[in-house]
């Protein structure tokens, strides 16, 4: 079996979403919440990007953080995200439009 290249959870804080969030998309595998890891494809050659196990260890773990934080968990992928594309400027600005 081939190891896991899903960052381990530690805990379920707001702040441990966010770092599992960051790591995920540190390794290049973070992706739309809203879609079944299971179904994530790579652009560059159509393969899945996620073996079986990996899209059901990812599965666990959103079911938890989404348990606990709900919709806010998008929130936070946003900001992670938005850290790689946005200034601080522009970061500052989504928070005062949008909370």
């Amino acid at each position: 079996m081939a190891e896991s290249r899903i960052p381990p959870l530690a805990g379920t804080s707001k702040k441990a979403a966010f770092a599992w969030l960051t790591a995920l998309h540190k390794a290049g595998l973070l992706f739309c919440l809203d879609d079944k890891p299971q179904d994530i494809v790579t652009i560059a050659d159509g393969s899945q990007t996620f073996s079986t196990e990996e899209a059901q260890e990812i599965t666990q773990i959103l079911n938890r953080l989404f348990g606990k934080h709900g919709d806010e968990l998008h929130g936070l992928a946003f900001e992670v995200l938005s850290k790689t594309f946005h200034t601080y400027a522009e970061r500052s600005a989504f928070k005062t439009m949008y909370g």
